[in-house]
């Protein structure tokens, strides 16, 4: 972290970490290429309904795993082993209790959920029959999906990225068998899904006990105030998770009074698309966290700040590309999910181009939101979370009475610009002070290297060559 360049570390946790997520978001889209081919149109509406109630498993995940992560990663810096320990000790325990209290709520909450929605008979049969698999299951998918943030804040970003990716390739072995072959349908996806998470569990501790820190587990008589420092610093990463969810509620309904059930797998497939970017996206957000909460911790503003640069300049350049290529060539990208299905790809075509236009803008804001998490400024990662959620409202409340289905497209890029500017405005403002100070060093160093110079041609013994 401190003798090595800057760069080679940079890449040396952001390139693991893009891996690891984007094999995951890849293998969450060929959930999709399965569902769609095996069950058309309505398998693919349904599970997108029932999507926004599993994804509090992952939101819940996300608090336990960047808070931790996080905590992990100052206390690495200050180099306070006793801290270390105890903060992996108390987020093991966190995870294990939010995952019991998230699935019976998942259990409870199913049925209703999917009504709400406008699902009935044979979408809501399909989606709770995914639910009910996962909310059962949700501690254990809960901790396949927070160990691998935590083992990459205990300074192994590779070994994180072996789990994963064995993960990943096992849920896509199995949801072939499940839903391809045996023709279980959503609930045949789900298992695939926590048998992955199974996988990814044991290497994850397996890696753990490698690196010894399972040894210093211990409770400590702080338990409860370091439990809030970590739910806490997780806090801004739960909301993003429960932001998207929220999101993908009211595209649901606002869809369904539009348009209809293919207009709603129109979305399923843009969705998939989005998680594939989003993995990207929260690749190199999870890339740059263990770095910048490590400077954070060692009080090292000057790294911090070219940690962030280093990493916008990733997720733009990279944003850009993936946005360009959907926005280009749309109807290629629906075939993938769409089969032969004609009317689905002409309608995800058409979604695709107007609802994933700003899609790079979406990644900026996470970066974003995850950097003030990282360096210990919650409120403010908090507060881009809650406005990313705020301020999509006004849109999905006006553009649809005013176009349409095509306004509920619209609603999340127009957002998205609106929030960047305020975002930009975040980030300057942190880090002017910052950039300000290295100037005056610099301008130092200039001085006092010129008059070095001086004296030397001045006064030493060989003139000039000591200048």
């Amino acid at each position: 972290m401190v003798t090595k360049s800057l760069t080679r570390t940079f890449w040396s946790y952001t390139l693991p970490a893009m891996a690891a997520l984007m094999v995951s978001g890849l293998y969450s889209v060929v959930d999709g290429i399965f569902i769609g081919h095996a069950l058309g149109a309505d398998g693919l509406s349904a599970v997108n309904l029932a999507w926004p109630l599993a994804g509090v498993i992952w939101a819940v995940a996300m608090l336990a795993g960047m808070g931790g992560g996080a905590q992990l990663g100052a206390a690495r810096g200050a180099g306070d082993a006793k801290r270390q320990g105890e903060t992996l000790g108390v987020t093991l325990g966190l995870i294990a209790v939010l995952g019991a209290a998230t699935g019976a709520l998942i259990l409870a909450l199913g049925p209703a959920f999917l009504t709400a929605q406008g699902a009935e008979g044979t979408l809501a049969a399909m989606g709770f029959g995914y639910l009910s698999v996962l909310g059962w299951s949700a501690p254990v998918i809960m901790a396949g999906m927070a160990l691998p943030l935590l083992l990459r804040n205990l300074g192994a970003p590779r070994l994180a990225t072996a789990a994963m990716l064995v993960g990943a390739a096992t849920n896509v072995a199995f949801d072939w068998l499940f839903v391809l072959k045996l023709g279980h349908g959503l609930a045949g996806a789900a298992r695939a899904t926590l048998i992955a998470e199974v996988v990814v569990i044991i290497v994850s501790l397996a890696a753990m006990a490698r690196l010894g820190v399972l040894r210093a587990l211990r409770p400590g008589r702080g338990t409860p105030a370091r439990a809030a420092r970590i739910l806490t610093s997780g806090f801004s990463s739960m909301i993003m998770a429960l932001y998207l969810s929220f999101v993908v509620v009211l595209h649901n309904m606002l869809f369904l009074q539009h348009g209809g059930t293919l207009t709603v797998a129109a979305y399923t497939v843009a969705g998939y698309v989005m998680s594939f970017f989003y993995y990207f996206s929260e690749g190199v957000a999870g890339g740059m966290q263990p770095l910048t909460s490590y400077y954070h911790g060692a009080r090292d503003r000057m790294r911090m700040a070219q940690v962030l640069k280093l990493a916008l300049m990733l997720s733009l350049g990279g944003g850009a590309a993936l946005t360009a290529l959907v926005v280009a060539f749309p109807a290629p990208v629906a075939r993938i999910f769409a089969g032969h299905d004609a009317a689905l790809i002409a309608e995800a075509a058409h979604g695709l181009r107007l609802h994933l236009s700003a899609m790079v803008l979406d990644g900026f804001i996470v970066l974003s939101a995850t950097y003030f998490q990282s360096v210990g400024q919650a409120r403010k990662a908090a507060l881009i979370t809650m406005g990313n959620i705020a301020i999509q409202l006004p849109f999905l409340f006006a553009l649809p009475r005013l176009m349409g289905t095509d306004g509920v497209w619209l609603a999340m890029p127009l957002s998205n610009v609106a929030l960047s500017g305020i975002v930009v405005w975040m980030l300057w403002r942190a880090h002017r002070g910052v950039f300000a100070r290295a100037a005056v060093h610099a301008r130092r160093a200039l001085e006092v290297g010129t008059q070095a110079c001086e004296e030397a041609w001045a006064h030493g013994p060989d003139g000039g060559r000591t200048a």
